[in-house]
Parts: structure tokens; C-alpha cells; sequence
């Protein structure tokens, strides 16, 4: 999706604590069915988008300092493309990339080997602090490159500094 040209259709900053995880949900299915009103029927597209979105999400706040600091927080973008949709979740975390867990006994650890199976792609990059884990999913569009719709933005979201965006890509995984 790279070599298309991506529009980002929504970006908010949330406080890394586990009742925010539900928010999430809610805000990757509206960000889409806003800028593509055609998806709002497509339940199957609706659920793994907030499924997995919710996934990365419980990620950042369990697995890094982004959950573990009071003051922790990380980012989510999403952007749309001729065929695609990204989700981005940026935390507070390692440079290093989230680890599959192979343990059937275990009672968690199973949220990397959901997103490979549901994620047609998905890939992990550096930050300046930190790393943003992203995944993508076929969405349905029109002929046309991808609405011009800008952006959709909550003004209630909280203010944190952003960092950099320069980065490196780490991994990428197909499906």
C-alpha cells in the first residue's frame, strides 16, 4: 500500500488505561464509516477492524509503559487507500518488535497470532519514542482514489506532545 497514495481519515491520542480499550472500538468504526459510507453494512470488515484495532490497543497498554505510567498514552491513526485501510497504534514502548507467543497453555498471548490470521498485512515500525504496531484490511471503494473527506479529529482528545515521525520499518507480514 506504500506506493499508493494514503489518506489519513482519522487520529486520536488516548490515555493508556484498559477502560479506554471499548473507545477504540467505537472511534476505528467511525472514522471509516464517515469517510466511506458504503462499509456501514459490511459487519465482517466492521468487526475485524475493531477487533484488531481493540487488540493492538490492549497491546500498548499491557505491554508497555504506555499503560504502566500514569501518564501514559498512545496514538491511533487510520488511513484509507484504493483497496485498503490502515490502522496504526503507536505506543510507549521498546524498539523491538511485539513477540508471537506459542504457549496453548497459557491464558493470554494469543493477540499477535489473531492479527495474523484476521490482517491481510501488518508490520511493526520504529519511532523516535517508541514503535507503532499497523495492520491492514481489504475494504470495498469505488472506481475513484479514495474520498477527500479530511481527517476526522475529536477536539476532546487529550494533549500530549506527538514525537517524531521519523522512523525505520522492522517487520512485515503477509497474510
Amino acid at each position: 500500500m506504500t506506493a499508493l497514495r494514503m489518506k489519513l481519515i482519522g487520529e486520536m491520542r488516548f490515555p493508556g488505561r484498559p477502560e479506554i480499550v471499548s473507545d477504540i472500538r467505537i472511534y476505528v468504526a467511525r472514522w471509516l464509516v464517515v469517510a466511506l459510507p458504503e462499509v456501514a453494512d459490511d459487519g465482517e470488515l466492521l468487526d475485524n477492524l475493531r477487533l484488531l484495532a481493540t487488540e493492538l490497543a490492549g497491546n500498548a497498554i499491557k505491554h508497555t509503559i504506555s499503560g504502566r505510567w500514569s501518564k501514559g498514552s498512545f496514538r491511533v491513526r487510520m488511513w484509507l487507500s484504493a483497496g485498503w485501510v490502515r490502522v496504526e497504534v503507536t505506543d510507549q514502548g521498546w524498539w523491538s518488535g511485539p513477540r508471537l507467543r506459542d504457549d496453548p497453555g497459557g491464558s493470554g498471548g494469543r493477540g499477535l497470532h489473531i492479527l495474523e490470521a484476521v490482517a491481510k498485512k501488518w508490520g511493526v515500525k520504529r519511532r523516535w519514542f517508541g514503535r507503532a504496531v499497523w495492520f491492514e484490511l481489504p475494504v470495498s471503494l469505488p472506481a475513484a482514489a479514495p474520498p477527500d473527506a479530511g481527517p476526522v479529529r475529536d477536539s476532546a482528545r487529550a494533549q500530549v506532545g506527538v514525537a517524531p515521525q521519523n522512523h525505520v520499518e522492522i517487520v512485515e507480514r503477509s497474510a
